[in-house]
């Protein structure tokens, strides 16, 4: 049992270890205090930006970062956020919002964070979350008129309304020295998010899974001290705190993809020196090809990371010949457990055995794993555990995982609880990713689809990962998905979806077609449709992952 009123620590492992994780920035503070801790571009720079020239940055080191979240964090407490409080942030990836993160794990409040892909699922997380206070741009609250029943909104930026607390104004106070005492399962950060179902539901982080995650992932990208990344994903910049490195913010606007990121981030890679960065599968595709058809070289990379996604072998390819001594780590885990497995490309590339799936590598050390039985429903072990459930090793099943780097709970949902964890009789929490897979004869862990997107075609079940990467080998095809269609004989009936490249015309439907038809043949896979579209929906998050109940929707040519 901790005492909180009087220690920050608690043994751990043989040693000391902080409760609250904010006490790691503290250290990173002292230890590299004129070390740049982020850098980011002003939006006023694009106005006079001339692309041809360097992207101008500005930048904040170590020692001024801690000492404005902390002063911060006594803003936050002045205006009645106490410890325990919920605190919903509306932030891009800025020094604004590491700033406010920082501010709000110090006293021991708890960070908000939703989806906003539609109004409906935003007004329900932040309805479940019942926060204290929002911190937002005044756009966001005219948005969303439900959010203006929070007690609290502290308004990033410009704002007309008197009843709004300005952001800025919380920095004119003495910084505070009092990290607050917490116990490690205290909730830091609750992420929304809308799930397979579309239901949101609230991840809870705790501070000892946030050290947790930290550790796993410094296992897997370990980071040098003169490393400067630049990372697409907001929780690695907050891991590169803990790391005291230096991140780049990405000056784009992550949720809207543009044709012109590509530019603006290869600018900021060759600006500030960049010598790592992690992007999801498509826009590493959109800065790969921008460096190819602009002969740039970025042979000063160390390493690159993508994940969120599969990873297209050819985009792997086509970056180790612009980056050619760059590692790069293919990255799989979820929300609730980030990472699951990681890969070296030239493992991935080298690998050219014939699997009904894609190989993501070794599972990290720190986690525990079961393959189980594919089952749609909730899963409550009986007397007889997991005798019924689990697989023997290399049978294909649904991946679950267990460990201190896996999220626990969901705050406030016990049906989302029900439906993607499983307690065991010790009491272990275990996590249902939701993905089918394997291991192989090396130990090596294969994807094959998702259990909600298994097509179950009369007493077959297919799976539509190695579908989708054969179809991509196809040169007209740009976009592809495998998809289940009801249907009254069959069940569901196998369905491929494809966009089309530039240049290749619907006219030629037929040719397409025929060798669709042959492909699948040569892999015995079956085909009872095939349907042409403009643009396949992916994913809002990462735009890497196909929206299949938007898809099913959509009519083809």
């Amino acid at each position: 049992m901790v005492n909180e009123s009087s220690v920050n620590h608690v043994p751990g492992s043989g040693e000391l270890r902080e409760n609250n994780v904010n006490s790691v920035l503290e250290k990173n503070a002292a230890l590299f205090p004129d070390r740049a801790a982020l850098k980011w571009v002003c939006s006023e720079t694009f106005k006079t930006w001339d692309s041809l020239l360097p992207l101008p940055h500005e930048s904040i080191t170590y020692q001024d970062f801690a000492g404005l979240s902390a002063r911060l964090a006594r803003g936050l407490k002045g205006a009645g956020i106490k410890k325990g409080d919920r605190v919903i942030i509306f932030l891009p990836m800025s020094l604004e919002l590491y700033l406010t993160v920082c501010a709000v794990m110090r006293i021991g409040a708890i960070s908000v964070f939703l989806d906003v892909w539609t109004k409906k699922q935003l007004d329900a997380s932040a309805h479940q979350a019942e926060p204290k206070a929002l911190i937002v741009p005044e756009t966001v609250l005219s948005a969303f008129p439900a959010l203006n029943a929070i007690p609290l909104k502290i308004v990033a930026g410009q704002h007309s309304q008197k009843n709004y607390t300005a952001f800025s104004s919380l920095f004119d106070t003495p910084e505070d020295t009092y990290i607050e005492p917490v116990s490690p399962d205290t909730p830091a950060l609750i992420t929304y998010t809308t799930g397979s179902s579309g239901v949101p539901k609230g991840a809870v982080r705790t501070h000892q899974f946030l050290a947790a995650q930290h550790h796993a992932l410094d296992q897997c990208i370990p980071y040098l001290e003169t490393d400067i990344d630049l990372p697409t994903f907001p929780i690695f910049s907050l891991n590169n705190l803990a790391c005291g490195i230096t991140s780049v913010l990405p000056a784009i606007t992550l949720a809207t993809p543009s044709e012109k990121d590509a530019r603006i981030l290869v600018s900021q890679m060759l600006s500030e020196k960049v010598t790592c960065c992690t992007f999801a599968p498509a826009r590493l595709a959109r800065v790969t090809e921008y460096c190819h058809l602009n002969r740039i070289d970025l042979s000063h990379i160390r390493r690159v990371v993508t994940g969120g996604a599969p990873a297209d072998k050819e985009v792997l390819r086509g970056l180790k010949a612009i980056a050619p001594g760059a590692l790069l780590l293919v990255l799989y885990g979820s929300t609730e457990a980030e990472p699951i497995a990681s890969i070296d490309a030239d493992e991935l590339l080298r690998d050219t055995s014939a699997r009904a799936g894609v190989n993501v590598g070794k599972i990290v050390r720190d986690l525990e794993f079961k393959f189980i039985r594919l089952h749609r429903g909730d899963i409550e072990l009986d007397e007889q555990g997991w005798g019924k459930w689990e697989l023997p090793h290399g049978e294909v099943g649904e991946l679950v995982v267990s460990g201190p780097h896996v999220c626990r709970e969901y705050y406030r949902n016990p049906p989302a609880f029900q439906r993607n964890k499983i307690k065991d009789a010790g009491g272990k929490v275990w996590h249902r990713t939701g993905d089918v897979g394997f291991l192989d004869e090396h130990d090596r862990l294969w994807i094959a689809g998702r259990v909600h997107n298994a097509i179950f075609r009369e007493k077959t079940c297919l799976f539509p990962v190695y579908a989708e990467i054969l179809l991509k080998t196809l040169e007209f095809v740009r976009q592809a998905a495998y998809a289940g269609i009801e249907d009254e004989v069959l069940g569901e009936k196998a369905c491929v979806i494809i966009s089309l490249r530039h240049g290749f015309g619907i006219e030629n439907r037929g040719q397409y077609r025929e060798q669709i038809l042959a492909l699948f043949k040569t892999h015995k896979m079956p085909v009872d449709e095939i349907r042409i579209v403009g643009e396949i929906p992916m994913d809002p998050r990462h735009h890497s992952k196909v929206d299949y109940a938007k898809l099913k929707e959509m009519p083809g040519e």
